[in-house]
């Protein structure tokens, strides 16, 4: 245990308890004899000084089961500010828990990646969100979300409405690299699609992995546009989470009017979505999906 104040975890000894209003718990209080400051064992929880915990829980299963912001307010009956507050808990919270995912478990020997794209405020400004999914368990491994330029014919209408938009493609595909050196094996398969921007990266962070391409093919109208239509799917695993992130997250379901207004809270939700998803392929008991504050 750390000091909040002064970061220090000596010294720390407890100061007594307290009954939670919200609640009725009783929580342990500490002093830290460096700073000679108090805090509580619910600093450190994801609920910290959040009222109505009661709606926790099921405020994390909606927002992941394609139900709005406004929706999800009008459902439980509080205000908009406190499902977006509690957005940002959980989207923090969760990307805690795969980082401590990826450094606790066994070494994966084969993933699939690439990147879904999405975009803030209007199409002129477009995001791309690379996201690696383990082959056989479609667990999500890490994600890595960026700002790209618009393409087609909205590059004219983007530059003159909103200027030159940077580029972070390649930020963003190292940033996913560099967090899967935690959980990756010496040797392995890596399989994506034929982008020609990925073997460069396979080659420096992979050393010694198989890289294994695959044509793109034709969305089907099921899934989103995310699964591919033609008999069977070398990526399926990757596409069929895709479809599951568009389809769980209202702000990426095709055809919404649901859009993300800052990037932040995109990156946010989909770490969000990202550790219910593994939650849901772990749990036996569906009723115990909960999120759990895990250094």
């Amino acid at each position: 245990m750390v000091c909040p104040h002064c970061k220090v975890s000596k010294k720390i000894a407890k100061h007594g308890t307290y009954i939670r209003a919200s609640d009725k718990k009783k929580c342990q209080r500490y002093r830290c004899g460096a700073c000679k400051k108090t805090f509580s064992e619910t600093h450190f929880g994801v609920d910290y000084r959040l009222r109505k915990r009661y709606i926790n829980q099921n405020a994390f299963r909606c927002l992941c089961s394609g139900v709005s912001q406004r929706r999800l307010a009008i459902i439980l009956g509080v205000r908009r500010a406190a499902i977006a507050r509690r957005l940002i808990r959980f989207g923090i919270c969760a990307q805690h828990n795969l980082e401590a995912y990826r450094r606790d478990r066994e070494k994966v020997t084969c993933f699939n990646f690439d990147e879904l794209e999405s975009f803030e405020h209007t199409k002129c400004k477009p995001i791309t969100a690379a996201i690696a999914v383990e082959d056989k368990t479609r667990k999500v491994l890490a994600i890595a979300v960026g700002r790209i330029p618009a393409k087609g014919s909205l590059v004219h209408l983007a530059r003159k409405k909103y200027g030159p938009r940077p580029c972070e493609r390649r930020k963003c595909l190292k940033k996913l690299f560099h967090d899967l050196n935690a959980c990756v094996a010496p040797q392995g398969l890596v399989k994506t699609d034929q982008s020609k921007a990925y073997p460069p990266f396979i080659r420096t962070h992979l050393q010694g992995w198989t890289h294994e391409t695959t044509p793109g093919r034709r969305g089907c109208i099921v899934g989103q546009g995310e699964l591919k239509e033609g008999g069977w799917d070398p990526l399926f695993s990757l596409n069929h989470t895709y479809a599951m992130f568009r389809d769980g997250l209202k702000r990426l379901a095709r055809r919404t009017w649901c859009t993300t207004k800052k990037i932040e809270q995109l990156t946010l939700a989909l770490y969000m979505y990202a550790w219910f998803h593994n939650l849901y392929l772990d749990s036996k008991n569906r009723r115990q999906l909960k999120l759990v504050w895990n250094h």
